[in-house]
């Protein structure tokens, strides 16, 4: 009998809370349901927002390009040679059935290209419905930038054409080149 006062007197306790806090008992957790927190509303002026980068390497220099235009990463697989192509383009691959261009970056930007290495990948990347891959030495990871770092890269003129760079920035002590990707995939008929 004094067991069946208690769970009682419980019983009471949980409704009282569950009404203090407006829902049912159940819903006695801090955090947000799921509706919630998909219906919340964040919003962030334009400038305040960050920036997402994917970082790599080519012939010792880091680049970077815009997460939204990486669709994945993958290590160096055989490459079908192409006649008659840009010096810059490798050759083709077949990837899921769909064939990609490979683009030798380090070349594109008239830079001194390295050999395949253990660390050395194949960015799949996508511009306006074209996919192509660009081959580069070693991958360095995402960094998180603010618009207002970025800078003009007029300084840099002479190690590649002004319309493949997209700005530089500093970042934790980086120097990191940022890549114009629009511009890198086009490229006049021979």
């Amino acid at each position: 009998m004094l067991e069946i006062r208690e769970i009682s007197q419980i019983q009471k306790q949980q409704s009282q809370i569950s009404s203090t806090l407006g829902g049912p008992k159940s819903q006695l957790s801090i955090a947000p349901t799921a509706d919630e927190f998909y219906k919340r509303d964040i919003k962030k002026e334009s400038e305040d927002e960050l920036l997402q980068f994917l970082c790599f390497i080519a012939d010792d220099e880091e680049y970077a390009l815009e997460l939204d235009e990486i669709k994945e990463v993958i290590k160096v697989r055989g490459i079908t040679d192409v006649p008659h192509a840009h010096d810059f383009i490798t050759g083709i691959i077949s990837l899921r059935g769909e064939i990609i261009s490979v683009i030798n970056l380090a070349r594109r930007l008239g830079l001194k290209e390295r050999g395949v290495s253990p660390e050395t990948r194949m960015l799949i990347l996508s511009h306006t419905d074209v996919k192509v891959c660009f081959i580069v030495d070693r991958i360095m990871g995402v960094v998180r930038i603010n618009p207002k770092e970025i800078e003009s890269a007029l300084s840099m003129q002479k190690e590649a054409s002004d319309e493949f760079i997209r700005g530089v920035v500093h970042h934790q002590d980086r120097f990191i080149i940022l890549l114009n990707l629009p511009a890198l995939i086009k490229f006049e008929e021979t």
